[in-house]
């Protein structure tokens, strides 16, 4: 098998040296490491279709790995086998500001693509401060909740290429036909983009994607409203995102804007989280192309509205920090491209448990993790929490993250067990969990048997052999 794949893809790009296969034995989630027999790196599509084929007939599994960094245990090799890792596939292919739209490849980064786009006066639609080694293909994929919370950025996705698990080609909407621009996702016939998002890597693998743009901001401004729980939180953005108020809106508990903001020092942390607040909701009224001063005007005067009528505070800073609104702003337009990665500022690993929910019900939640954190012997401000408005408020991300020392066994194994108890009380109280990883996912598919017994079904129509991914179901 290394023979024939040095034949598809060249010596020197299949390693299966230890080092290498030791460091795609795991990833920054608690999921059990396991080796693969080789990794592949590909250049193309063609390459990935022969390695694919080739897998089929000797009947091995294989695992798709797309970036430097991987935090759900998604991308582990499972069952052994071969990762064909993607990263090296990293070029964007096509930028189209008039539609609003930009092609790219599973290796592009964030940092790289938000780069990119700057020339053309265009922002890629990120999730919160990602980091800098992700994939922008693959976080699209995999539902993470895009910052600007309006209907139309709820789903990012637009046509695509997959190869399929028996190694052939499918393209979707309007990427079907040569002669259109690929910038609409459905049809022709039925609408099958949909079955592969959320399922990178088991019902397919996706070799470029459309994704859309938005305009980058001519003028912004950022403002900020402090609150002691997210139930203070909820109303006010339930009026503000009704109002069609602001781009980026998000709620960041003092744990985490503090982890934000210190930029890895030590010092400066213990400072913020001894002056800022519970909860910070971080709002930004931007303005692009046109008149964006006019927007952002009339936008200011329908937040200071909505603050008098609800009686809360909306200030330029939170805890005293110097020009809050200026590094906010900068961070969300300049993603950083170094390691220095914000959730890894109190250990060197963040262990979240995130869902969907309403933000009526957020604060019920968190008062349920925060229970759980201090059962298993962490204080409130060892908890960060995480809320994002959906579609206009429709709905919300909920996110908690509990800090872990990858390299202490004891740790690993208290906050996995607290991860697990966690989840098991979430669901019962009606938490919905979109993107079950790992031991998450047998408690989500055991509540819907239906669902799972007819996604296993067509998991043998698309991958007959059941080579792609296999142990997992979508995630």
């Amino acid at each position: 098998m290394i023979s024939e794949l040095k034949n598809i893809v060249g010596a020197e790009n299949v390693l299966d040296d230890q080092e290498t296969l030791e460091r795609f034995s795991r990833d920054q989630s608690l999921a059990q490491a396991r080796k693969p027999l080789a990794v592949v790196k590909v250049k193309n599509t063609e390459e990935v279709q022969k390695v694919v084929k080739l897998a089929n007939e000797k009947l091995i599994p294989v695992t798709p790995s797309s970036s430097g960094i991987h935090f759900t245990g998604a991308s582990l090799p499972s069952q052994g086998g071969i990762v064909i890792d993607l990263s090296g596939m990293n070029k964007i292919l096509e930028i189209d500001p008039r539609n609003r739209k930009v092609k790219i490849e599973p290796g592009v980064t964030w940092p790289q693509l938000q780069e990119a786009l700057k020339e053309h006066d265009q922002i890629p639609l990120n999730p919160l401060f990602p980091h800098p080694q992700t994939s922008a293909l693959t976080s699209a994929l995999e539902r993470e909740p895009m910052l600007i919370p309006k209907y139309e950025y709820g789903d990012p996705i637009l046509p695509m290429e997959v190869v399929l698990p028996t190694g052939d080609i499918f393209l979707t909407g309007t990427a079907s036909d040569s002669h259109t621009q690929g910038a609409y996702p459905e049809g022709p016939g039925i609408d099958f983009y949909r079955f592969f998002v959320g399922a990178q890597g088991t019902m397919g693998i996706v070799t470029w994607m459309n994704m859309k743009t938005e305009y980058r901001p001519k003028k912004q401004k950022a403002y900020f409203v402090p609150f002691n729980d997210l139930s203070e939180a909820a109303d006010p953005i339930y009026r503000i995102q009704r109002r069609h108020v602001g781009n980026e809106c998000f709620v960041l508990s003092r744990l985490l804007l503090a982890s934000l903001l210190c930029e890895g020092d030590t010092g400066e942390f213990d400072k913020l989280m001894e002056s800022l607040p519970p909860y910070t909701l971080c709002l930004i009224i931007a303005g692009a192309p046109r008149r964006p001063l006019e927007r952002i005007e009339y936008e200011e005067e329908a937040l200071m509205e909505i603050a008098a009528t609800l009686n809360f505070q909306v200030e330029k800073t939170v805890g005293g920090v110097s020009g809050l609104g200026t590094k906010i702003i900068d961070k969300l337009r300049n993603l950083p491209s170094n390691e220095n990665y914000w959730k890894t500022t109190v250990e060197n690993s963040t262990q979240e448990v995130f869902f969907t929910t309403t933000m009526d019900k957020a604060q019920e939640f968190a008062d349920t993790a925060l229970g759980y954190a201090a059962a298993y012997g962490l204080s409130i401000d060892e908890v960060g929490i995480y809320m994002q408005p959906l579609e206009r408020g429709r709905a919300c991300h909920l996110s908690f993250a509990f800090p872990c020392n990858l390299e202490n066994e004891q740790e690993k194994e208290s906050i996995g067990d607290l991860c697990v108890e966690l989840c098991k009380d979430l669901i019962n109280d009606g938490a919905f969990f979109t993107r079950p990883y790992g031991p998450l996912a047998d408690m989500v598919y055991s509540k819907a048997t239906g669902y799972a017994t007819m996604l296993k079904e067509l998991k043998k129509v698309f991958d007959p052999n059941g080579i792609l991914n296999p142990g997992k179901l979508c995630y």
